[in-house]
C-alpha cells in the first residue's frame, strides 16, 4: 500500500506555524474581553460558589424528575390494580356463563323450557291458546294438557 506520507514528515513544521499564528493572551486580557464591565464583580466570587450553584441546579432537576417518575409509577400501579380486578370480574362472569351453557345443553328440562320460551315450541299433546303478549317472548301461551 503506497500513500502520501507528507503530512507525517511535515507535522513539526505545521505545529510551529500554528503556534506562531495564534497570539498568546493572558488570563487577565481574556476574561476582560469576555466579561463586560458590569459583570466584572463576578470575578471576585470564589469558584466554589459557582460549583455550588451548579450542584443545586442539578439537584433540583434530578429531584423533579424523580418525583414525576414516582407519580407516574403510582398512577400506573393504580391503573394496573383496577384492570386486574376488572379482569377477575370478567373471568368470574365467563365461568358463570360457561356453567349456564353446560347446564342448558345437558339438562332436558332446561332445554325444554328454553325451547318453549324463546322459540314458542309446544309438545304434540299440548293445547295452544292464543293470547296477546305484552312482551317479546312469544305470541302463544302454552298450557300443557294431557289427554
Amino acid at each position: 500500500m503506497v500513500g502520501n506520507t507528507y503530512w507525517l514528515s511535515n507535522r513539526r513544521a505545521n505545529r510551529r506555524v500554528s503556534s506562531q499564528a495564534i497570539p498568546k493572551l493572558s488570563l487577565q486580557e481574556f476574561t476582560g474581553e469576555l466579561l463586560p464591565s458590569t459583570l466584572q464583580g463576578f470575578r471576585l466570587l470564589p469558584s466554589w460558589i459557582f460549583l455550588a450553584m451548579i450542584l443545586i441546579a442539578i439537584l433540583g432537576i434530578c429531584s423533579s424528575v424523580i418525583l414525576r417518575s414516582r407519580q407516574e409509577l403510582k398512577a400506573s400501579t393504580i391503573e394496573y390494580s383496577r384492570m386486574r380486578s376488572e379482569i377477575a370480574t370478567i373471568r368470574r362472569s365467563n365461568t358463570a356463563l360457561q356453567r349456564e351453557i353446560r347446564r342448558i345443553a345437558s339438562d332436558p328440562i332446561s332445554i325444554e323450557s328454553a325451547a318453549r320460551e324463546r322459540l314458542g315450541m309446544v309438545r304434540p299433546s299440548d293445547i295452544v291458546v292464543p293470547m296477546k303478549s305484552t312482551g317479546a317472548v312469544s305470541n302463544f301461551g302454552t298450557l300443557p294438557f294431557v289427554r
